[in-house]
């Protein structure tokens, strides 16, 4: 049965989740049409459970930041949802039998997640125990009472890894199977967040990509392409149309973007484009780049 056109829209459009102000994306097929489609990375910021000093490589969700969740939604890309309202509607509107359903489904990912330690686990013992009858077998192999030492302290890893299996706890990275697509969705907000994000807007429109710039002193990396394959071409900072620009902000960043080989961008959005029902602002962008460096 095909859907009616409306529900196919909904589908193709990205869900943002609205937490506590923070906007994030949870579902990775969404991270993976926001980068495809929309040329929008966001940031990283999810460990997992059973690693939470995690901070090297970090994992789901991605944060959003203002601007650029005000660019997909006037893009038409996405909707906002504000999450934890949707989430407690969802669960009130649960009949008995949906609740059971829920709580089965989890328990089976759980079951599931322990079979696999399980075996890890085993896997890892019949090593271990393979490695204490060679040396029992030949015991110049080694020297002192390592053998033994080193019998005990996989037992205790193996229980200490037991412990873990039975203190498992599975946590869904998407709920998109128990919440309405677009129960809750925030109308956009033109606050004063999203009227600074022209320049955001503008960048994104012409198919550049944009990172956090803080390592490079200014807000925004600006990249031609995907970041996984581009270097950035331009540092960046949005100003107001009448706002004064410190001419340290110019010398500093014109000269620090030019040490690493970019060219710094600073943009602002015309006067003649403040309506906020406007879909793509109006920006005067200037590149400057320190000479004889």
């Amino acid at each position: 049965m095909e859907q009616p056109p409306q529900q196919q829209q909904q589908q193709q459009l990205i869900r943002i989740a609205n937490i506590s102000g923070r906007y994030l994306v949870f579902d990775p097929d969404a991270v993976s049409a926001l980068r495809r489609r929309a040329n929008t990375n966001g940031t990283l910021v999810g460990t997992t459970p059973q690693q939470p000093t995690q901070n090297i490589f970090l994992g789901l969700p991605i944060e959003l930041r203002p601007e650029e969740v005000d660019a997909l939604v006037r893009a038409g890309v996405a909707y906002v949802v504000d999450d934890v309202a949707a989430h407690k509607s969802a669960l009130l509107s649960l009949g008995p039998d949906e609740r059971r359903a829920y709580i089965g489904s989890l328990r089976s990912r759980k079951q599931a997640a322990h079979k696999v330690f399980a075996e890890m686990t085993a896997h890892k013992a019949s090593i271990a125990a393979t490695k204490a009858d060679k040396k029992k077998r030949d015991p110049g192999a080694s020297e002192g009472g390592g053998g033994g030492g080193g019998g005990k302290l996989d037992g205790s890893s193996a229980y200490s890894r037991n412990s873990q299996v039975t203190s498992l706890g599975v946590t869904p990275t998407s709920s998109v199977n128990y919440v309405s697509p677009d129960a809750h969705a925030l109308p956009v907000e033109h606050n004063r967040d999203s009227e600074r994000g022209a320049l955001c807007q503008f960048m994104l429109s012409n198919g550049f990509y944009m990172t956090p710039g803080l390592r490079f002193g200014a807000r925004y990396s600006v990249y031609p392409g995907d970041p996984l394959r581009f270097h950035a071409h331009f540092m960046a900072n949005e100003y107001g149309w009448e706002e004064e620009i410190p001419i340290l902000d110019i010398v500093g960043g014109g000269r620090l973007a030019t040490a690493v080989k970019k060219a710094f961008l600073i943009g602002g959005r015309e006067p003649s484009a403040t309506k906020p029902d406007s879909a793509l602002p109006s920006v005067r962008s200037f590149s400057i780049e320190w000479a004889g460096m």
